[in-house]
């Protein structure tokens, strides 16, 4: 953990890779690392698929079997493959110092018969009028600007959660007359998730008419630093963490809950994306607008990121009426 540590790697991930080694431990027990066997890495999957969603929450000192027997739902597939990548991790880094020989949990993961992309469920345009509704947004507008702006960056960006939580006022900026977000780590308090992550995105019309710009401008005269300095940084989550306990409640009110189709803030990504791909936008151009690196290698080692003028037109064609449904 420490080595990572030194290597970048963020105190969120590391602490779900601690999780990941403790939760082994209380399944198979606290055994020399070098004793762990393949028949201990089966008797984990096994028990694990049977756990609730964040088992991390739940008391200490229940035991696994009441927790298996009280769950109401289980962990996805997702998550499971999510644990045994940090095992093997975590072995393949023993392996490597010499605590162990072999890797118990190699090959371990479960195949998905479902396709990656249904994952997480995509918003439907009649959850995106229910969630854009004047009666939660009037509320929110004044009180807490993040409440009111974040869910419609999210829309019309497809942006992550904390891409957007902490951003400062001096990434709007514009650049070749077209205004645009500069998602960046330029300060110690940001963090992306990869380094093809960093892309300018184009203003959407509608955050413009909505008065993102106005709202902006309204920041810097009162002398914030930040687009949102209500909000604080948490060492793990970053920016974040707030927002999301926020929305959380929010998707549960809507009846956007955990179960068959996972709907969260980043349902958004995955609805900007789809609503894009069923347009025929090339992968590549989606690819610059998300922040995923899509081309082969003379893309990757050789393109440039897309100019600001050339990913405006599609932004733009992400056409959900949000300020219609907020009359």
């Amino acid at each position: 953990m420490k080595q990572q540590g030194r290597e970048g790697v963020s105190s969120k991930t590391l602490d779900d890779k601690r999780a990941v080694a403790l939760l082994l431990v209380r399944i198979i027990g606290d055994l020399p690392i070098d004793l762990i066997t393949r028949k201990d890495a089966r008797r984990f999957q096994e028990t694990a698929l049977k756990l609730p969603p964040r088992i991390n929450q739940l008391p200490k000192n229940q035991s696994i079997e009441t927790i298996i027997k009280e769950a109401t739902a289980t962990i996805s597939l997702t998550t499971f493959n999510n644990y045994v990548k940090n095992l093997t991790t975590f072995f393949s880094y023993a392996i490597r110092e010499g605590y162990c020989e072999r890797n118990p949990f190699d090959g371990l993961r479960v195949k998905q018969r479902g396709k990656v992309s249904e994952d997480r469920s995509v918003f439907t345009e009649e959850d995106l009028r229910r969630l854009f509704s004047k009666e939660i947004y009037t509320s929110v507008h004044t009180k807490k600007p993040n409440q009111y702006w974040l869910p419609l960056l999210g829309l019309y960006t497809g942006a992550r959660l904390n891409e957007l939580c902490q951003l400062y006022l001096d990434d709007v900026v514009t650049i070749n007359g077209v205004d645009c977000i500069h998602f960046r780590a330029s300060r110690p308090d940001q963090k992306l998730k990869t380094a093809s992550s960093e892309r300018l995105v184009p203003i959407h019309s509608k955050l413009k008419a909505m008065g993102f710009l106005e709202f902006i401008q309204k920041q810097r005269v009162a002398g914030h630093a930040r687009v949102f300095p209500e909000l604080t940084c948490h060492k793990k989550h970053g920016y974040s963490a707030a927002p999301s306990k926020w929305f959380t409640r929010v998707r549960e009110q809507l009846g956007f809950k955990d179960g068959e189709e996972q709907k969260d803030f980043h349902s958004f990504r995955h609805t900007v994306a789809d609503h894009l791909k069923q347009k025929g936008v090339s992968e590549a151009l989606v690819g610059g607008l998300l922040g995923h690196q899509t081309g082969g290698i003379t893309f990757s080692r050789y393109g440039k990121d897309f100019r600001p003028e050339v990913l405006a037109p599609v932004v733009e064609m992400v056409d959900f009426d949000a300020e219609q449904w907020l009359r």
